[in-house]
């Protein structure tokens, strides 16, 4: 499944994507517990989150806040 912009806030499943308006994807992979952030359409993490964990990255013109949940999720959200 596939998520835009204007879905924010979200809960990403694996296997599941957001693209911002300027085209940047988000997505991850389950790494273990953590999960391995990937933007653009790289194929190295640009970098991981454990379960309980939050960033705050700049993409796409915006301010994003990622959570990392134990259950099958991570959360994107504005900051």
């Amino acid at each position: 499944m596939s998520y835009s912009q204007s879905d924010l806030p979200v809960r990403l499943h694996d296997g599941e994507l957001l693209v911002l308006d300027d085209g940047t994807e988000i997505r991850w992979e389950s790494n273990g517990e953590a999960k391995a952030v990937f933007l653009g359409d790289s194929f190295e993490p640009t970098f991981e989150l454990f379960p309980g964990q939050d960033t705050v990255l700049e993409a796409g013109g915006l301010r994003l806040k990622l959570t990392a949940f134990f259950e099958d999720a991570l959360e994107v959200r504005e900051a």
